[in-house]
């Protein structure tokens, strides 16, 4: 039977067969060495690289930590500027008065 660490080093040889540098992710790296220790099931590696998957794209895809509405952000919509439908005098669409 082949050691953690053997499956280890295959799964990490055919991703980088496939370009993908999987062991030069700290986060994956971290949790390689609590599986082949012995500290975490398969199971549990798979759903914290997952969850570590998900938190990743969430940041990169809300670098700027805007929320959806109710999760967090406090917003002041008065201070949102809405486009009214009249051209206005440069013949483009308004922006109604702030007040």
């Amino acid at each position: 039977m082949d050691s953690r660490r053997d499956i280890a080093e295959r799964v990490i040889a055919r991703w980088k067969a496939r370009g993908i540098r999987i062991d030069e992710d700290p986060g994956f790296m971290e949790l390689v060495a609590l599986w082949t220790a012995g500290s975490i099931a398969s199971g549990e590696m798979r759903r914290r690289y997952s969850a570590l998957q998900r938190e990743r794209s969430l940041s990169r895809s809300n670098p700027l930590d805007v929320y959806p509405c109710d999760e967090g952000a406090e917003v002041d919509h008065r201070s949102i500027a809405i486009p009214d439908d009249e051209p206005d005098e440069r013949g483009g669409l308004g922006l109604p008065a702030q007040g």
